[in-house]
């Protein structure tokens, strides 16, 4: 059974982690007692340096649940669309994604693979590991009984109750969580791309399994 605080976490951890223009971090309750958080944003444009860093941080937040359970196939989808073309596993199946960013990352891709190929191989990994870090680490702290974590919900108890919090502090105070989560994920994106067994998917899938808190 998920956590329900996992939600609450996985995409405000992504965003803040990596969205260039991300300020701080809100939490509340509505009326009905329902949790709910967001990112809150510096009010101006990205730099054109910062736009694909935007791009890649709200694609990796829509695609997180993707990633999970069959984390084989997602990547698999991933190298699909940096190489021009449609997915057809889990990230097919996403409703709400933002396709017009995602295409802008895979145009980007394309044009670059021949002419800095390194580059494009870590913004493919990085594609194919910040929704899968989402998951991890949202799970992490929601598993946990950390002080932190403690506090944040103590704040939005109250119907109501908001806690904002800046996202170097947030860093901060799931720093720990968040290099867990980064070096797991990266571990089995290299798994994913280094493995060619017959079995490759149920490996790696068995791998990500393992990884996820219990």
């Amino acid at each position: 059974m998920i956590n329900p605080d996992t939600q609450l976490f996985s995409s405000v951890s992504v965003l803040a982690e990596f969205h260039p223009l991300a300020r701080a971090v809100q939490f509340w309750s509505d009326k009905n007692g329902q949790r709910h958080s967001k990112v809150v944003y510096e009010h101006i444009a990205p730099t054109a340096m910062q736009a694909l860093e935007v791009d890649i941080a709200i694609i990796a937040d829509q695609l997180g649940k993707a990633s999970l359970p069959d984390f084989y196939q997602f990547c698999s989808d991933i190298e699909l669309i940096f190489h021009g073309a449609q997915p057809s596993g889990p990230v097919a199946a996403i409703s709400d994604i933002d396709w017009l960013r995602l295409r802008r990352i895979s145009i980007y891709a394309q044009y670059w693979k021949n002419r800095n190929p390194a580059e494009v191989n870590k913004l493919l990994s990085f594609v194919m590991g910040i929704p899968l870090y989402s998951q991890i680490v949202a799970q992490l702290i929601a598993s946990e009984k950390s002080d932190s974590k403690q506090e944040i919900l103590l704040g939005i108890t109250l119907s109501g109750g908001v806690y904002l919090v800046g996202v170097e502090r947030y860093k901060q105070l799931f720093r720990r969580e968040i290099d867990q989560a980064f070096n797991e994920a990266k571990v089995l994106v290299s798994a994913f791309r280094g493995t060619h067994e017959e079995n490759a998917a149920e490996l790696i899938n068995s791998m990500v399994e393992a990884a996820l808190p219990k």
